[in-house]
């Protein structure tokens, strides 16, 4: 979303420390191929859910 990572722990109002946020994301970087492939896999199935639902 563009933040800082002092501004994501702004964001999230105290529910996560900037340890975390840090941890999240080399978690992520480590990661970036899968969780990219996931994140798209389940916005196919939101739109999929969503058209199923304007029926």
């Amino acid at each position: 979303m563009g933040q800082i990572p002092e501004e994501v722990v702004q964001t999230f109002g105290g529910h996560l420390s900037l340890a975390q946020v840090h941890a999240a994301l080399a978690y992520y970087y480590a990661n970036q191929a899968e969780i990219d492939t996931d994140l798209e896999a389940e916005d196919r199935e939101t739109e999929v859910l969503e058209r199923q639902h304007r029926r």
